[in-house]
């Protein structure tokens, strides 16, 4: 082989080595800037769920939303409004006795508990008053 010969291999090397670090360096920025466009989306849908949480927090600041949770848990309710329980009347005989608070002693005290769910507790008095059962 001549010089030629040499010559034109090492250009063509070079032009290879070349065009190997021009595609290289462009698949880096294609990859640089598909990264970008990815991190500004999740930064819109952030942004989306920073004001939605905000509108939820305004509405369980306000008073209506209070008012309601209140109402629903803690049985509040306002100077108008009546509640009305239902039950049989016996049930209410049953847990509910008029006693005279101004005639009674400390001794006579002991004899209007009721004795049938004294010892229970607040979950075993419910099963009994509902199923009558008495999981003790």
């Amino acid at each position: 082989m001549n010089k030629k010969h040499y010559n034109f291999l090492i250009l063509i090397i070079i032009l290879s080595v070349l065009i190997y670090n021009i595609l290289s360096y462009k698949y880096y920025q294609y990859k640089i800037q598909k990264y970008n466009t990815s991190i500004s989306q999740l930064n819109i849908d952030i942004k989306k769920h920073i004001e939605n949480a905000q509108k939820i927090i305004e509405y369980k600041k306000s008073r209506a939303y209070k008012n309601k949770i209140l109402k629903q848990d803690k049985w509040l309710k306002n100077k108008a409004e009546l509640i009305t329980y239902i039950t049989t009347e016996d049930k209410y005989n049953k847990y509910i006795k008029h006693i005279d608070y101004t005639n009674r002693t400390k001794n006579e005290e002991k004899h209007y508990i009721n004795k049938d769910t004294y010892w229970m507790t607040v979950y075993q008095k419910w099963v009994w008053l509902i199923f009558k059962k008495d999981l003790r």
